[in-house]
């Protein structure tokens, strides 16, 4: 990547960055990022998105503290909207904006349409470099992750006390709306020359997010169905399922490789094994049943399975509990077990978020 120039930072770009900061999962500073906001926003514009509130507002509320008319500044928030730096949505008649944080968020929209085009060429280079010096290290800022795996439900054992969020299926068929994506992390590594070949149309948003993403061209609103075959799609591909942390109403689920995701990333290059939460399961190896096939260490998307002098071994240290191995493995000598003491799951979106702040807050102080 070529070296970002260095001049001196508009001021609202500095206080955008500092805004975006205060979301749970950060936004260090550093050059990339600056780089980034200057690509994504206009001094002017930065200017009116570092006075955004985090949760959505109404119009007049956000003009009044803008000091703007409402035309005016529906005017700017309607350009960050389709740029996906904005969230937006109408209720009753009232039209409410807020900020997207930069991860989950601003960086997942710039990728979504698989564009082709200097700028998002530009923009994959710059966030590739902010991963390792920003937001991946920032994974780690807070003992509980904002993503979690969940198992391929095929392989959830019988016997077993299955919780609704466990299983795919059941978020995916809570959920009051459904809008299939591009992954964005693998079409970054596209742009950059290094992606994996894996499927890009199989990850999701749900609810007023997946309309959001629908109306502004990033994704397309499809049915339950054609959403449980791209999960189909998914795991026969070894992907993970990878979704919000928490109970109800999610907000995503992606498909994860551990090449390209900037989740699974978080384990595999950036040796953060907390970056994501665990499914409540584990694999059970049984070393008498393996044929030493191999068919499962290339489907490992966090090396938790090793060929070892003494023959195959798995990590249960590093084991997410996605159940993708258990796909291929033609002697059934891999399974999933309930682990003996499952993670704790926030009950929903704003519990994890708040939850992730005070962890944020005991941290920095």
């Amino acid at each position: 990547m070529e070296a970002i120039a260095r001049k001196p930072l508009h001021p609202a770009y500095a206080e955008l960055r500092a805004r975006l900061d205060e979301f749970p999962l950060g936004a260090p500073p550093h050059e990339s990022l600056d780089g980034i906001l200057t690509e994504l926003f206009t001094p002017e514009e930065a200017a009116v998105a570092a006075k955004l509130p985090q949760l959505p507002a109404p119009l007049p509320e956000i003009a009044a503290g803008l000091g703007l008319a409402p035309a005016a500044a529906q005017a700017i928030l309607e350009r960050l909207a389709d740029r996906g730096v904005v969230f937006a949505f109408v209720r009753e008649g009232a039209t409410f904006y807020s900020l997207l944080p930069l991860v989950p968020g601003i960086f997942e929209m710039q990728f979504m349409k698989a564009e082709n085009t200097p700028r998002t060429m530009r923009l994959a280079q710059l966030f590739n470099a902010y991963y390792y010096a920003g937001w991946g290290q920032s994974l780690s800022n807070t003992t509980t992750p904002f993503p979690r795996v969940v198992v391929v439900e095929r392989q959830i054992p019988t016997g077993v006390e299955v919780l609704p969020y466990e299983k795919v299926s059941e978020l995916v068929r809570s959920a009051r709306s459904v809008a299939l994506a591009n992954c964005y992390c693998r079409h970054e590594a596209n742009l950059l020359g290094h992606g994996c070949g894996a499927p890009l149309d199989v990850c999701m948003v749900f609810g007023r997010f997946a309309q959001f993403t629908a109306e502004r061209g990033f994704a397309r609103l499809v049915s339950v169905e054609e959403a449980i075959a791209a999960l189909d799609r998914a795991e026969e591909a070894g992907l993970v399922h990878c979704t919000d942390n928490c109970q109800e109403r999610i907000n995503f689920i992606c498909n994860c490789c551990g090449c390209c995701c900037g989740i699974l990333r978080g384990i595999t290059h950036l040796k953060r094994p907390t970056a994501v939460a665990t499914s409540a399961y584990i694999v059970d190896f049984d070393q008498d049943e393996c044929a030493d096939c191999d068919a499962c260490l290339d489907r490992c998307q966090v090396k938790a399975i090793v060929r070892t002098d003494e023959g195959v071994r798995v990590d249960l240290d590093r084991c997410i509990g996605c159940g993708v191995c258990n796909l291929v493995c033609p002697t059934e000598a891999l399974k999933m077990k309930k682990r003996p003491t499952p993670p704790v799951v926030p009950k929903n979106w704003r519990e994890l978020q708040m939850t992730m702040m005070t962890e944020k807050v005991a941290r920095q102080g």
